[in-house]
């Protein structure tokens, strides 16, 4: 009996084993679906967002908007998703994005909104520094130590600097090409050029070196800087890569990061030794770091923190001026008869040859600086997102209820682009800007606010006293 049990038993194992291999795979997809389900019928009819419009995969998952930002295509998506579903619309199934200008100064005009967890893929050597920092006590803080050297008047001090690596390198590199042309004519990757004259400016303020990266056409150092960010970005995105084998993937990345951080050690060990001789301090960023102290707390920077700050002022400085420079050269390039009119300008207020300062191109090129300040905000730098977490207590934005720890994403096109703020928004139009207070308090590039890019007034120096100087000298035209 015991033997005729045991054969039944044995039996029964083998039928469910084969009934278990032949329903697995139904099995798992009744699970998908039954999940799939939940979470469409969650999202559409019981999450504290569905009466937001939106993607439906937006309601489902947050690795839609991931893919799209891989893909680079964020701001490609931010302008349509603008156009198809207005100021408010779902982003993640717990994000929405926001384009009406009044919406962003209220996320952007209050630490209660708290810079997301996604600015800590930014933590360079995992410290926060003044463009990741989510806690608002540290970015007050570190805002109290920098106050006094990223204003205009101090700022103003190092634009000889900015001249000299700028426009007059620049200059030179060009007119040293033209005059080696046969007739006069050159072809010039002008994107390639400012990438490199803005790194010598930010590499002379930051670092204090002269690379003389766009006399010999080296971006070496700026590549270590870009595979920093990159670098960074990627372990905050996939973390199984900060572990081996998976770290090998990025070892490239994390040779030029490596390189990058025994070159800032040098220039700050270098700086340092300066002083100790008695040698005049010299007037830049990186002697600002080193100086910078918090007027209530008498905090200082160490070394390390002198280092990121150095590193960020870099990233941000080289990427964010290039492309807006670049975008006003095209628009100047592509409306010839407002290059003209720009130039015009320049020619009837200075001799031939006269270095136009900061303040100069303000006061008498009106026109020239609507010019730049048209390409800032039809092509914005952030030209896709930047999120804020909702407040305690929430928000209620265009009529809808956003709950408390829900990121508010601000859609940089959308708010540049916005049809209530700017008639016929996607023409570029200087004259938007000419004698209209209005049109620059709405301009929102620099991202307004309590933590308001610190660096715009030297990114401000560089993009007038370039642009207004290459109208006057040189004669623009597509290739």
């Amino acid at each position: 009996m015991a033997i005729l049990f045991s054969i039944f038993f044995h039996g029964v194992d083998i039928l469910l084993d084969h009934l278990s291999s032949v329903c697995l795979t139904k099995l798992l997809f009744s699970i998908g679906a039954l999940l799939i389900g939940y979470k469409a019928i969650y999202a559409l009819c019981f999450s504290p967002l569905h009466h937001i419009p939106g993607p439906f995969l937006a309601r489902i998952t947050s690795k839609r908007n991931q893919i799209i930002s891989v893909m680079g295509k964020s701001g490609q998506y931010a302008q349509h998703e603008y156009d198809t579903y207005g100021e408010l619309y779902l982003l993640e199934p717990y994000a929405v994005a926001i384009s009406n200008p009044s919406d962003v100064r209220i996320a952007l005009g209050s630490h209660a909104f708290r810079k997301a967890s996604f600015y800590e893929a930014v933590d360079i050597f995992g410290i926060p520094n003044t463009f990741s920092a989510t806690d608002p006590g540290f970015a007050v803080m570190r805002r109290r130590q920098l106050g006094p050297y990223f204003n205009p008047v101090y700022l103003g001090k190092m634009e000889h600097a900015v001249m000299k690596h700028g426009y007059l390198a620049l200059k030179d590199v060009w007119e040293e090409q033209i005059g080696q042309s046969a007739n006069g004519k050159v072809n010039i990757n002008y994107m390639n050029d400012f990438s490199l004259a803005t790194f010598d400016i930010i590499g002379a303020l930051a670092f204090g070196q002269e690379f003389n990266s766009l006399k010999h056409n080296d971006d070496k150092v700026a590549k270590w800087g870009t595979a920093t960010i990159i670098l960074n970005v990627a372990r905050a995105a996939f973390p199984l890569t900060k572990y081996f084998p998976f770290s090998l993937l990025l070892r490239p990345l994390e040779v030029r990061f490596r390189c990058l951080s025994e070159f800032c050690d040098k220039a700050i060990a270098s700086r340092k030794e300066l002083l100790r001789t008695g040698t005049e301090k010299p007037v830049d960023l990186l002697q600002a770091f080193i100086d910078a102290e918090d007027p209530e707390s008498k905090t200082r920077m160490d070394s390390l923190q002198v280092k990121v700050e150095s590193i960020i002022a870099m990233i941000a400085g080289i990427n964010t001026t290039t492309v807006s420079l670049a975008w006003t050269v095209f628009h100047l390039m592509v409306h010839p008869e407002i290059y003209v009119k720009a130039r015009d300008q320049v020619r009837s207020n200075f001799p031939v040859g006269h270095i136009i300062t900061y303040a100069e191109a303000r006061s008498k090129l009106p026109f020239v600086e609507a010019c730049l300040y048209e390409s800032l905000r039809l092509c914005p730098v952030f030209g896709g997102y930047l999120p804020r977490v909702s407040p305690p207590g929430g928000i209620t934005l265009q009529g809808h209820f956003i709950p408390p720890g829900i990121e508010i994403h601000v859609n940089f096109p959308g708010a540049n682009h916005h049809v209530g703020t700017w008639t016929d928004p996607l023409k570029y139009d200087p004259t938007r800007f000419l004698n209209n207070e209005e049109a620059y308090r709405n301009l929102l590039t620099f991202a307004p606010g309590v933590r308001v890019c610190p660096g715009r007034h030297l990114a401000k120096i560089e993009m007038l006293t370039m642009p207004v100087k290459y109208a006057e000298r040189f004669r623009y035209g597509a290739a």
